[in-house]
């Protein structure tokens, strides 16, 4: 399948590894308006300078390609998407899906009147403690699910390097960091939100000038409460980037948090036995690699993605809602 990427930023980078470097998909182009990112972009992955465009007008009308991965700024999302979708073209793009409910169901709009598949780079799905969570979770041993808490600390005040797009967000955390703990929240449940309560705040002392932290109460479907406390300017001791988790049932609860390595264990603690520690499942690809063969397969088979944009929109929302929520200081009702 040929691919182009479009946007050659920071993230972009690692994505032209992963896409350079796969056997499923052959990358035959790049589009990126900033001279001297599209040169290094092209250099970096041995691609021929012609096939490094500083327009996806001139990559659509010169390139024969299948699929594009867009790599861009958030605002950007819709309409690179939305163009290539018309074009005839499958898109996986980053997360977050685009910057306002409305954008993100026209965006499954347009991809369900083309027929084209429309993914979202969800790759927290695919790595394998998640995985041994969720397995764990749909297993039934913890019987119903009474509660979940998580709590997120990361210093990512100077990580990105200055003039990065994130310090300028006003709701950094929550619509570039969050997404990933409210979509893993929905993949470890199996359940959508019903209701969100959120504050969030600045952080001084950092290159953020929106808020950088926050607390969101959720409910989900059932009536399962979930207390969510996340900091990415945080000078408390760091979490993994899954954050550090509590999932209580009715016969036990787990723990999933930091081990003080940089890594991070899962121990299932049933009432009234031992507790058991649980390993990382093995997955026939992780990260941005099992991301890519989810989106291969959804191309080739016709089989909707795990993060379909149509299924990532219960994501985005509760995003949404904790923006509002934090704005207007009430509680936002999902439907």
């Amino acid at each position: 399948m040929k691919v182009i990427q479009v946007g050659a930023g920071k993230m972009g980078q690692h994505w032209l590894n992963v896409l350079s470097g796969s056997d499923a998909v052959d990358l035959v182009g790049i589009v990126e308006p900033v001279p001297a990112l599209r040169q290094a972009a092209a250099e970096r992955v041995n691609l021929d300078l012609s096939r490094a465009f500083d327009t996806l007008d001139d990559a659509i009308a010169h390139l024969e390609f299948d699929a594009a991965v867009i790599v861009t700024p958030p605002p950007t999302h819709r309409p690179i998407a939305e163009q290539l979708m018309r074009a005839g073209k499958h898109v996986l793009t980053e997360k977050p899906l685009a910057t306002s409910l409305d954008d993100a169901r026209a965006m499954i709009d347009v991809a369900a009147e083309t027929g084209r598949v429309l993914m979202v780079a969800q790759n927290y799905r695919h790595f394998e403690h998640i995985a041994s969570v969720r397995n764990l979770v749909a297993s039934g041993e913890m019987g119903e699910l009474r509660s979940v808490s998580i709590r997120f600390d990361k210093d990512a005040r100077t990580m990105f390097g200055e003039g990065d797009f994130r310090y300028s967000m006003p709701n950094v955390l929550l619509v570039d960091m969050s997404i990933h703990h409210f979509d893993m929240l929905r993949a470890i449940t199996g359940r959508n939100a019903e209701r969100v309560y959120a504050q969030s705040w600045h952080v001084p002392d950092g290159n953020y000038t929106g808020d950088a932290a926050a607390t969101v109460l959720i409910t989900l479907e059932g009536g399962i409460p979930v207390t969510y406390r996340g900091n990415w300017a945080t000078d408390a001791p760091e979490t993994t980037w899954n954050g550090d988790w509590e999932i209580v049932g009715e016969r036990g609860r787990l723990a999933w948090a930091a081990d003080g390595t940089g890594d991070s264990t899962i121990t299932w603690l049933p009432y009234g036995r031992a507790p058991e520690s649980i390993p990382a499942a093995v997955l026939p690809a992780a990260g941005q690699h099992g991301l890519l063969a989810g989106f291969v397969d959804a191309v080739v088979t016709g089989r909707e993605p795990d993060t379909s944009a149509a299924d990532n929109i219960n994501s985005i929302a509760i995003v949404f809602a904790a923006v509002e929520s934090a704005a207007t200081g009430t509680a936002v009702i999902l439907d």
